[in-house]
């Protein structure tokens, strides 16, 4: 498997290029984009966003990738690894998906693909995802995900302040060991080339 086999009958995953910066700038600033997938509050110049994704990549972030709707050649969303910790071995996820896009499932194949490529070439033995307690389409997502293999591994009580009061952050895994379960159902659904 290489970052050209990241695909599926819907999907594909490539890696983003600076030419993606116009419309990952946009998301970035999206109020949805703030208050479900990030940790920042402000909106930022096109400028100061490029010396941000640049610092992103310095400090801690691994892959990013445009999730692109293989028909349309569009995109539809971005993806992107980053706190690796080859020591301890695990990694952390986290996918945004436009919302003229949301509700079809390119989200759940994004994670899928960039599971298998981490768990093929990183010494890792889980993926790690959060997801704040007010987003519920991605807390009932993660949470039906585990007849699948994704497990919920623990809630940090009032954790995010937004909007004037504290969420709680759940924090959910897959374990490489549970690639099979998800393999078999990746397969069937999703991987029809």
């Amino acid at each position: 498997m290489t970052l050209s086999d990241l695909k599926t009958s819907r999907i594909v995953l490539r890696p983003i290029e600076e030419s993606d910066y116009p419309v990952l700038h946009k998301w970035r600033n999206e109020f949805r984009f703030i208050s479900l997938f990030s940790a920042r509050r402000e909106v930022v110049s096109f400028e100061n966003f490029v010396k941000e994704i640049k610092r992103e990549f310095e400090r801690n972030r691994h892959l990013q990738f445009i999730i692109e709707r293989r028909d349309k050649n569009i995109p539809v969303g971005t993806i992107f690894s980053f706190n690796f910790n080859q020591i301890d071995g695990y990694i952390f996820i986290n996918v945004y998906i436009d919302s003229l896009h949301e509700n079809r499932g390119y989200g759940v194949e994004a994670i899928i693909l960039l599971a298998h490529y981490l768990f093929l070439f990183l010494p890792i033995r889980k993926i790690c995802f959060e997801v704040f307690g007010y987003n519920q389409l991605s807390l009932s997502t993660m949470r039906s995900g585990e007849l699948y293999g994704f497990y919920e591994e623990g809630r940090f009580k009032e954790h995010r302040f937004f909007e004037g009061k504290y969420h709680d952050v759940f924090r959910f895994a897959v374990y490489r060991d549970s690639m099979e379960k998800i393999t078999n159902i990746s397969f069937s659904c999703f991987f029809r080339y």
